[in-house]
Order: C-alpha cells, then structure tokens, then sequence
C-alpha cells in the first residue's frame, strides 16, 4: 500500500514537472493533439499533406544530410527560444479553462507513459543481454539486418518519409482503435504460430 501511494506521488510529481516545462506551447498542444488524434474526419488528409509537403520541397532542393540536420536544429533551436513569448502574447492565461487545463494534463500522462514504455523497453533488452545473450544478440542483429535490407530496397527519403507519416498516424490509429485491433490481429497470429509446433510435437509424443 505504501509503495503504490509513494508511486503515485512520484507520477503526480512528474506530471506537474511536465506541465510545467510544457506551459510556453499549451496553447499549440491542444489543436495539435486534436489534428494528431483525427477529431475530424479530414484531418489525416491534412497530416500527411503537410508532411508530403515538407519532404516534396527536401525532394526537390536535394540537401545534404548534414544541411538537412543543421537546419532541422536552427528550426527547433528557434521555434524553442520564440515560440513561448509568442503564444504569451497571443494568449490570453485567463481565458485557459478547466476543461483545456484536463485536457492538457492527460496529453502529459500520455507523455510519461510514451517515455515509460520506452524505458521498460530498454530493461526488457538489458535483462534479455543478461539472461539470454545468445537470444539478445539474434534479436538485434535480425533487427539490424531487416533495417539494413529494407534501406537497400528503398529510397533514404522515401523511407524516412513512411516512418515519419507512420509515426504521425499512430496516436490517431490508436484513438479510432485501429491500433489496437491490428495488435490483436497479430498476437492471435503470434501465438497460432507458437501452438502450432507444440501440437505438432504433442502429436508425435502420442
């Protein structure tokens, strides 16, 4: 009971840390998470237009990958030094409601559980070096190794194109529940695959 209280403070201390750091962009988060999550019908339209755009014009102007990571970094480095007194100006905090102020909260829950995910992740492969180093290493070297032959099939911009439209389209995915779904689909047929040989040998067996 103490651990679970103690573990809930240390959430709820996080979540206000978060809030905290993400105050300056609350006022953009919001309309940002609406287009993210699909509460209109065209926002996916709108999503991968956008990013269709960007990578049509890094297409045409064919930039080096170190331009292309430089002005990646002037962009970030500039919307996070502007973009705060900006929103402050445009902004008015008196007229931020509750129900903003909830939904902005769980925007940060939903955070933290991202980066938990992550970090449950990385443990998951430290105790897999530890306990099985023969499975771990076949792990990432398969891993590696699909990477490595996908990048030989596709275009670098290409590819990077899917993952970033991929990657944009899964909070929506995930609210309409088609996430879900198709992790369903592919448990069921994990685990069809996994029964398969055991029956096979119970077969034998008898």
């Amino acid at each position: 009971m103490a651990n679970a209280n103690a573990k809930d403070a240390e959430d709820s201390s996080e979540v206000k840390q978060l809030k905290r750091d993400l105050e300056g962009y609350r006022e953009l988060i919001l309309p940002l998470n609406k287009i993210l999550e699909w509460e209109q019908n065209y926002y996916p339209a709108i999503l991968v237009g956008v990013i269709t755009l960007i990578f049509s014009i890094l297409w045409y102007l064919e930039p080096s990958v170190l331009t292309t990571v430089c002005l990646l970094g002037v962009i970030l480095s500039v919307t996070d030094f502007a973009l705060p007194a900006v929103t402050g100006r445009l902004f008015n905090s008196a007229n931020w409601t509750i129900v903003e102020e909830r939904h902005f909260e769980a925007i940060c829950v939903r955070l933290l559980n991202a980066k938990r995910h992550i970090k449950d992740a990385e443990a998951y492969l430290v105790s897999l070096k530890k306990e099985k180093p023969k499975m771990y290493l076949l792990l990432l070297v398969g891993s590696f190794a699909v990477m490595a032959w996908l990048g030989s099939l596709i275009d670098n911009l290409l590819l990077t194109y899917l993952l970033v439209v991929g990657s944009a389209l899964v909070p929506g995915l995930r609210k309409q529940g088609i996430l879900q779904k198709l992790v369903s689909k592919v448990t069921e047929v994990v685990g069809g695959l996994r029964r398969g040989p055991e029956k096979a040998a119970k077969a034998k067996t008898n």
